[in-house]
């Protein structure tokens, strides 16, 4: 299931910045790896930091299609990413970057891609990813979620955001969009139905999720 622009910029091969939520991650990359990402033209640069979490990202997903631009935290670390985001955006290549990474508050769009886009004329796009039904790891730091198999993959786009005029109002325009797209993906994914669910206990890793139920 799919809404928005997303699908036909994949197709065209169209150069932009793509950004969602840390909540996403996990069935975004399914998705792409589903759709043409794999295709030479659809290939996307995105951060990934220097730690082992970086290392075993990149190694994931790489093979689907992914080049990674090495990172690390602070403020050196920051204006080292972007040098490297703008790049990779003037030598034609489009980006993904995670909106409210790396550090919390979760779901606060941060202002990098604002940033690239006002100074690159690249069209920035935002999209949520949300599965039916899923589970959601209440206890990580981004309530992330991991789409259930079989389950219904929701993706919804929107774009290209207005980024120009007051700096802040351009980044709280991002951030409204992409809220409006998660309010979209759970009214078309579940309806007015309210969600259940269980506890589960991984006995391996010591970690609770609630699971989503239809």
């Amino acid at each position: 299931m799919s809404e928005g622009p997303l699908d036909d910029l994949l197709r065209d091969g169209t150069q932009m910045i793509l950004s969602l939520w840390h909540q996403d991650v996990v069935p975004f990359f399914h998705y792409m790896a589903a759709t043409s990402c794999l295709e030479h033209r659809n290939k996307f640069a995105m951060l990934a930091s220097q730690s082992y979490d970086g290392e075993l990202t990149e190694r994931v997903v790489g093979p689907w299609g992914f080049r990674f631009l090495r990172g690390s935290r602070g403020k050196k670390g920051a204006r080292a990413a972007l040098r490297g985001l703008r790049r990779a955006l003037k030598d034609g290549e489009r980006i993904i970057v995670v909106a409210d990474g790396p550090e919390p508050p979760a779901q606060y769009f941060q202002p990098g891609p604002v940033f690239l886009a006002r100074t690159t004329g690249v069209p920035l796009y935002v999209v949520r990813t949300w599965g039916r039904p899923q589970w959601i790891l209440r206890r990580t730091r981004y309530r992330m979620v991991i789409p259930r198999p079989r389950s219904v993959l929701g993706v919804f786009s929107s774009g290209p955001i207005d980024v120009s005029g007051d700096f802040e109002g351009a980044r709280a325009r991002a951030e409204a969009a992409l809220a409006q797209l998660c309010v979209r993906a759970e009214e078309k994914l579940y309806g007015n139905k309210p969600a259940r669910g269980i506890r589960i206990a991984d006995r391996t890793r010591h970690i609770e999720t609630r699971v989503r139920l239809l």
